[in-house]
């Protein structure tokens, strides 16, 4: 007997109810991350700040702007430690260069971190759907309006953060110019695949709030469609590139989320 009031067999097909009920929440987690980590790999993330680089000029606005918008992008799949990873090092030397507090680039920062942590890839909006039992994308869908005020917040943030670092005196001498050191020629020139990225990537976000099927599958197509558009067909480098992005797949997340499980098994 177990707990006095369980067999042991008992309390092994409640164990194994209560994963049943989170597998769907685990596979969410783990293919998410693998699916930004390869859309990193494949450099979308550098040829998004070479573009923004070319357009801010010597603007000390556009420097924050550029900063809050990338961030947005980069935290699409919750992940605060990627995030970190993608946006500081293209960012940084660019606050340097314009004599910039890096204070103000994590402020920029954290602030739509914050906000996309509604999204239904991230990890407070996935625990409070398992603890509520309901969907993601359907939780996603109730606060979807205040995660757009928020991201106009935001926005609005990063000028606000700009006209203050102008105040202070922040800027570029007149015909200096900069460029990130995460740009190489490689993900300039790849245009196409860049623009097969983003709409993947968008294609993602929208089958999670118009259709019905498990959160987890559209991120696993868009996951092996994003393989197969930048990497061909050869599986020995589409098992390297995900050995590569595997150590960034939260796999503590997913443990943790299989042992809730085991518990709500047992409430349940």
């Amino acid at each position: 007997m177990g707990g006095g009031y369980y067999s042991i067999t008992d309390l092994g097909n409640l164990i194994k109810a209560g994963f049943g009920s989170t597998a769907p929440t685990a596979a969410l987690f783990m293919f998410s991350v693998l699916y930004f980590s390869v859309m990193n790999e494949a450099g979308m993330f550098a040829v998004m700040v070479d573009s923004l680089t070319r357009h801010i000029g010597t603007s000390v606005i556009g420097v924050t702007m550029m900063t809050t918008i990338l961030t947005i992008v980069a935290h699409l799949d919750g992940s605060g430690a990627s995030t970190f990873l993608i946006v500081i090092p293209a960012m940084l030397p660019i606050y340097r260069k314009m004599n910039m507090r890096t204070t103000t680039l994590l402020r920029v920062m954290v602030l739509p971190m914050g906000i996309m942590n509604l999204m239904p890839l991230a990890g407070p909006t996935v625990r409070a759907a398992t603890v509520l039992g309901t969907e993601t994308s359907v939780l996603w869908q109730m606060i979807l309006p205040v995660q757009i005020f928020g991201v106009i917040i935001c926005l609005a943030h990063g000028v606000l953060a700009g006209i203050q670092e102008k105040r202070l005196g922040a800027g570029l001498i007149s015909g200096q110019d900069f460029k990130s050191p995460e740009v190489t020629d490689k993900t300039s020139r790849d245009k196409k695949i860049f623009i097969f990225n983003v709409l993947l990537t968008l294609a993602v976000v929208v089958a999670l709030i118009d259709t019905e099927i498990p959160d987890y599958v559209p991120v696993m197509v868009g996951l092996a469609l994003a393989l197969i558009a930048n990497y061909g067909f050869d599986a020995k480098t589409h098992k390297k590139i995900i050995n590569n992005c595997t150590r960034r797949a939260r796999a503590h997340y997913v443990f943790d989320t299989f042992g809730g499980g085991s518990f709500d098994g047992h409430l349940c």
